[in-house]
């Protein structure tokens, strides 16, 4: 961990605004490179941290590859020239590709969820909703950093000290996955450790939710 871990993220861009989901474009590339198991996320492994994901922020699409899959991201995607969806060849007007390193410090910092976070199971919202207002923060917040945790365990980060949230403000909107309702949650939050960026938490983190974003610089897509 000494040097980070790589993180590769490959912003597409269209000559016009096409209305393609993150879940098309998981659909396309899935297909596209069937013998690499990460950019479908069905395997014997499915149930470890997604290290591709697809994300759609500031109404541009992108991939993010952590780890070893950065390189398959910037190899797949260099030459990438346009996806085709159930109903149209969308041609790729660029793509630009992005690698950065990621260190895990104590760097307290504000985010957001860019999309709805799905922080509730089934038997965690009949709870959930049981509960009083004022004890539903401290139950988010339990769930938060077990989902950082999650997160930094799946890019193979181990922190020595405890990680703290407190989030600031929330709010639930129903969101529907694989035909299932579920109650997804925009939140902001500070956090005691720097997180990376445009990754998701939470569940479904590969058709692009639970994705977060720094709130103190707006972080955007450029």
């Amino acid at each position: 961990m000494a040097d980070g871990v790589k993180i590769c993220h490959a912003i597409l861009n269209f000559d016009s605004d096409y209305l393609v989901t993150p879940v098309k474009l998981r659909g396309f590339l899935g297909h596209l490179f069937t013998n690499i198991s990460e950019f479908h996320h069905h395997s014997e492994n499915s149930y470890h941290y997604p290290l591709i994901q697809y994300k759609k922020v500031d109404k541009k699409l992108l991939v993010v590859g952590i780890g070893d899959y950065a390189e398959v991201i910037f190899q797949k995607m260099s030459g990438l020239e346009h996806i085709t969806t159930e109903t149209q060849k969308i041609p790729l007007n660029s793509i630009e590709i992005k690698t950065t390193m990621f260190e895990v410090k104590v760097n307290p910092q504000r985010y957001k969820f860019a999309s709805p976070w799905l922080a509730l199971n089934e038997k965690n919202y009949a709870k959930f909703k049981e509960l009083k207002e004022n004890e539903k923060k401290p139950f988010l917040e339990k769930i938060l950093v077990g989902n950082i945790l999650s997160l930094l365990k799946g890019m193979g980060i181990f922190v020595e000290h405890t990680i703290s949230v407190s989030i600031v403000k929330f709010s639930t909107r129903q969101v529907t996955t694989h035909q299932n309702k579920f109650a997804g949650i925009f939140a902001e939050f500070d956090c005691n450790t720097e997180l990376p960026e445009f990754l998701g938490l939470g569940k479904s983190v590969t058709k692009g939710l639970g994705v977060i974003t720094r709130v103190s610089q707006d972080a955007e897509l450029k």
